[in-house]
């Protein structure tokens, strides 16, 4: 007995030796690090060293870039996140970008390649011309004509137009306020039916046997024309005809722009000593410019793409009396022999000829608007 426990003695102290031994190995390593970072006692570098950005950092541009913070986040860049929206919104955009499209602008570019071809008749053959669609137009005299009737029209159009607009708006804000909201709903009428509609009514209105034009012409003595078989009335009957459907429009827009003049212009003005006139002249119509420029614009757009009123009330007779470019176009393209090429090249000079006069409208009526 003696023996072994002296044996199981000697294990324990060599045990016990063993972990003295490892638990010095430990502290001498743990010294050894802590002494490589301590700051030496002699001459050192005194740059600082550099250290890790908490906030991203921006470029020249405006883009975000990727770091890692000192919690040892990612940051995500600014450009990225940018381009994960934008993806977002061009895939809501895109029925509006796919009928925009169809419906625009690829037949603008069929019509533009078109129009620098010879179409066959029934569109089974096409002949490479370049220019020579344009350059055969302007060289004919009944491509000249319709744009003579289509200058015409805008000219009658337009301004008789707006001016009524202005009559009757100012009618409306005056004498008749009390109703203005009946009489605005009876105005605004014409809008909502569409052309042929249109051009239905005052089809029976022109006639000259049981129209009532004519009737009321008789009742002063007057003998009523063929309105829509004379070639110097006809232009005139479309004229109205557009110029009535037209006016709803143009008094709304003119309506709520007189509504919307300072009422203490007017009150000054009447201090002043001025009239009825005079305030019309001085105060309303330069308020109006901005709109009366804007209605000019439009209606002109309008005017020269006038096509509905003329299919009904004239056929573009008597002769070619009404036959405008728009008219034009649907002949050479649509009805009868087809000229799809002469049809398209007819579509782009009216189109440069719209561009032109806005242009020119800007221009010169541009500068003359008055702005608050």
């Amino acid at each position: 007995m003696g023996t072994r426990e002296g044996h199981s003695l000697v294990v324990m102290c060599a045990r016990r030796t063993q972990l003295s031994r490892g638990d010095s190995r430990v502290n001498a390593n743990s010294s050894r690090n802590t002494s490589s970072t301590t700051t030496p006692t002699g001459p050192t570098n005194l740059a600082p060293r550099p250290t890790q950005h908490r906030f991203p950092q921006v470029t020249a541009k405006g883009e975000q870039i990727v770091t890692t913070t000192a919690a040892g986040t990612t940051q995500v860049s600014k450009k990225r996140k940018y381009k994960r929206g934008s993806y977002k919104a061009y895939f809501f955009l895109l029925p509006t970008f796919i009928i925009l499209f169809t419906f625009i602008y690829y037949p603008i570019i069929e019509s533009f390649r078109l129009s620098r071809n010879r179409v066959a008749p029934f569109g089974s053959q096409e002949i490479p011309v370049g220019f020579d669609n344009y350059s055969r137009l302007l060289q004919s005299s009944d491509f000249w004509d319709t744009v003579k009737v289509s200058l015409w029209f805008m000219v009658g159009t337009v301004p008789i137009g707006i001016g009524l607009a202005v009559i009757v708006a100012l009618l409306l804000s005056y004498p008749l306020r009390r109703l203005n909201w009946f009489y605005r709903t009876l105005i605004f009428v014409p809008v909502v039916i569409s052309s042929a509609i249109g051009g239905v009514l005052f089809r029976l209105l022109y006639n000259p046997i049981v129209g009532f034009f004519n009737h009321w012409l008789s009742l002063i003595g007057i003998d009523g024309p063929n309105w829509l078989n004379d070639t110097s009335y006809a232009l005139v009957a479309v004229t109205i005809t557009v110029v009535w459907r037209q006016l709803g429009f143009n008094v709304i827009i003119t309506l709520a722009a007189i509504q919307n003049i300072d009422d203490s212009l007017y009150e000054a003005a009447k201090i002043d000593g001025a009239g009825v006139f005079a305030r019309i002249r001085y105060i309303t119509l330069p308020q109006l410019s901005p709109t009366l420029f804007f209605l000019g614009i439009v209606n002109v757009i309008i005017s020269l793409q006038a096509f509905g009123e003329i299919n009904i009330l004239t056929d573009g007779g008597p002769g070619r009396a009404t036959t405008n470019l728009v008219y034009q176009v649907f002949i050479d393209g649509f009805v009868g022999t087809r000229f799809l090429g002469r049809a398209s090249a007819q579509a782009f000079l009216l189109a440069i000829m719209i561009i032109t006069i806005s242009i020119i409208q800007f221009r010169g009526l541009g500068k003359k608007v008055h702005y608050q």
